[in-house]
């Protein structure tokens, strides 16, 4: 199991004599791309007998540098956590993004936080990789400053599938197109997303199909508006059950705040406040808004037998 710390909380000298083999980057997504950065810093620290680190932050650089949500998360930091130690790096040490550390130097970088914190043996980065103040630090600076040390500097490849690149910018193209198929073919796995349960209006009760909501939009990546087939993991439970997501604004009742909502199929339990992870399988339609209330149900029942079909 991976060991997690804060930069802050890895002592001076720590990591020295442990022959520490690092990556770093942001991973948003913890795509396939980075899966294999990942894995290729694994592996090697296995066949030397050495430990494999992997560095990251907590939020996008470019977030930070421009002072607005440039960019949603695909993941959120807890699940790109347990998304990374399921690739079985020996640590993963984490840094609070924030302006001061938009300021350090490249060099100091290199000094003070892969030297003289990690003690590094060798490190990989992507070929997009930046860093130090604006962000001119990169990987032929690593290859520059360390030329004269035994680290050795691996700059790998943007990774490829069936001639396609694969990156968080992709997969963002995905979520906003609807397209679960395609982001889950970048992913390796289905998009999911977290967050706990709050109390809405209550018209999906009233209506017989009572939902759970959760609010991200604000801050995380959501797929296009529309109906979705997926399945649900309440808390730390490992059953998933099928359900059906609505993401949107209900058009028809005239609100505008958007909304996850998920309706757990066969399910009657009081889950406010629990938190709630939702994988997406496929789109089912769009968003609509629809003349009265009978027709919003009618077009739900037809939802509700096609996700039957689909799970069964």
């Amino acid at each position: 199991m991976s060991e997690i710390q804060t930069l802050n909380q890895v002592k001076p000298g720590y990591f020295s004599n442990k022959n520490v083999v690092v990556v770093i980057g942001f991973f948003d997504g913890i795509h396939k791309g980075h899966q294999k950065i990942i894995g290729l810093c694994v592996n090697r620290a296995k066949s030397t007998g050495g430990l494999s680190l992997v560095f990251t932050f907590d939020q996008p650089p470019l977030n930070v540098i421009k002072g607005t949500i440039q960019k949603k998360l695909i993941t959120s930091f807890e699940q790109k956590l347990n998304l990374i130690a399921h690739l079985g790096p020996d640590y993963i040490v984490t840094q609070r993004f924030d302006r001061n550390f938009a300021k350090m130097d490249r060099a100091d970088f290199c000094k003070k936080i892969l030297l003289e914190k990690f003690h590094l043996k060798e490190i990989f980065v992507g070929e997009g990789f930046r860093f130090g103040w604006k962000g001119r630090g990169d990987g032929s600076y690593l290859k520059y400053f360390f030329k004269d040390t035994n680290v050795r500097v691996n700059i790998i490849p943007l990774y490829k599938q069936n001639n396609t690149i694969i990156s968080s910018t992709s997969i963002r193209k995905y979520y906003k197109q609807g397209n679960i198929e395609k982001a889950s073919m970048l992913l390796g796995r289905k998009p999911c997303i977290s967050g706990m349960v709050k109390k809405g209006r209550q018209r999906g009760r009233k209506l017989g199909f009572p939902t759970a909501n959760i609010d991200v939009s604000g801050k995380y990546m959501t797929p296009q508006d529309g109906v979705y087939l997926g399945q649900v993991k309440i808390g730390q439970q490992c059953r998933f059950f099928p359900c059906l997501v609505n993401i949107g604004d209900n058009p028809t009742f005239g609100d505008r705040k958007k909304w996850i909502e998920v309706f757990i199929i066969d399910f009657n339990k009081n889950i406010y406040d629990a938190k709630i992870t939702v994988c997406f399988f496929k789109k089912l339609r769009d968003e609509i808004r629809f003349k009265s209330s009978a027709a919003l149900v009618e077009q739900m029942q037809k939802d509700l037998e096609a996700a039957r079909r689909f799970f069964i």
